[in-house]
């Protein structure tokens, strides 16, 4: 296990959530979305967070092939000094709570932004994703609920540059007859942020079983479509208000765009031009 990178780590429990016990499981969903507080906790005040004994995190230690805490601790500390963990305390405030919102607001939209670009893991997924998008037949972009309007900035992105994209919307019955015209020589991404949508990680699981390549953008937590997607993108939405902050998974969209747009070259350029006279010949822009 010390050759074991921690984001190998992480996507190891991820993988293994399903054969956890109950206590396990909560073990687990702590320490993934909160990987960066580890190296600061003992395992007395890590177990009182979860609300497990201290029992139960050696055990969930011992199921991933570390013998002690001390062992397994150990691996998240090489990140103490890094740019994530200083992120990560910067969002560390409550904007509610702060007098200065708007400043509290930025400070936690850095931090989630910083996180997400600065991932390694997520440099690698994207560079497993630019030959993917080129190849693809067709490309269908998805999400539900706030995801799904994200889903629909990245779509509307992707047919700029001249992909065949598709935005799969919700409407009246008709979500699985848009996913279903998806082929192995197509390509799916899916949105999928806490909570999580139901039908998008039914709908993943069902497109998965029929060979289709799919792409993931999800939060560092246990999604319940991770292992149905490769590669997946893990965007930070740690936020002290009532909702998840986005901040991360735009700014991810927005660096996959301009990868892509790079990698098309001349074929980005000469669609863009030929839309953006189209659109102007129509009047649709003043």
């Amino acid at each position: 296990m010390e050759q074991e990178t921690l984001q190998q780590l992480l996507d190891r429990i991820r993988s293994s959530y399903g054969q956890l016990s109950p206590a396990q499981k909560l073990v687990a969903a702590y320490v993934v979305e909160n990987s960066y507080q580890i190296p600061f906790l003992s395992i007395t005040k890590l177990a009182n967070n979860i609300g497990v004994s201290d029992s139960s995190v050696i055990k969930f230690c011992e199921q991933m092939g570390y013998a002690k805490f001390a062992a397994f601790k150990k691996k998240f500390s090489g990140h103490v000094r890094s740019e994530l963990v200083m992120s990560n305390k910067l969002s560390a405030g409550n904007p509610a709570a702060s007098e200065d919102p708007v400043s509290a607001g930025m400070e936690e939209d850095l931090a989630s932004i910083r996180a997400t670009l600065t991932d390694p893991a997520n440099r690698q997924a994207l560079e497993k994703l630019l030959p993917m998008l080129k190849k693809a037949r067709h490309i269908y972009v998805t999400g539900g609920r706030a995801s799904g309007y994200m889903a629909g900035i990245l779509a509307n992105a992707l047919r700029y540059l001249g992909l065949k994209t598709h935005a799969v919307e919700f409407g009246v019955g008709d979500y699985w007859d848009q996913l279903s015209m998806a082929a192995p020589e197509d390509l799916v991404i899916a949105i999928s942020m806490p909570r999580y949508t139901a039908q998008v990680v039914e709908a993943l699981r069902l497109l998965h079983q029929a060979g289709v390549p799919i792409a993931l953008i999800t939060d560092t937590g246990l999604s319940a479509a991770h292992s149905y997607a490769d590669p997946v993108f893990h965007c930070s939405v740690t936020s002290g208000y009532y909702f998840p902050c986005y901040a991360g998974c735009l700014s991810m969209i927005s660096a996959i765009c301009r990868a892509a747009g790079t990698n098309l070259k001349e074929d980005a350029a000469r669609h863009i031009s030929t839309l953006e006279t189209q659109l102007l010949d129509q009047g649709i822009f003043l």
